[in-house]
């Protein structure tokens, strides 16, 4: 992957074509641009796949890239479609894919936190 920039509409189509085929009706790939801190991770989601409850790594925003997903807490949930950034809840949530969908993670850790953000592109 270059380190300078990156085809997120390519990255878009590898992604929904490998969460159609995975069980768990998710793909993801960690964006690596070089940055100490910030993690940037694509995640492409099959109708229905889902990022089940987690808590937040830090700050964090989420960009649909394509499609709509679901982004709930325990307070609230809405529904984000392409286009559309949305900051994480801090705390317990999940995403859950309305339609084939991708969107990219971009996300601060803080000290102390878990990176779901890796740890998810590792499962997925």
């Amino acid at each position: 992957m270059d380190p300078i920039a990156l085809d997120l509409d390519v990255l878009a189509d590898h992604l929904l074509a490998q969460a159609a085929e995975n069980p768990q009706r998710r793909a993801a790939q960690r964006i690596d641009l070089d940055h100490q801190q910030l993690r940037m991770t694509a995640i492409g989601f099959d109708t229905g796949g889902e990022l089940p409850e987690h808590r937040n790594p830090g700050e964090a925003v989420l960009q649909v890239m394509r499609g709509r997903i679901r982004l709930s807490d325990a307070t609230r949930t809405i529904d984000v479609a392409a286009g559309t950034v949305a900051r994480i809840p801090d705390g317990v949530h999940r995403v859950e894919a309305l339609e084939p969908s991708v969107m990219l993670l971009t996300a601060l850790p803080l000290p102390g936190r878990d990176e779901h953000a890796s740890a998810e592109s590792r499962r997925a």
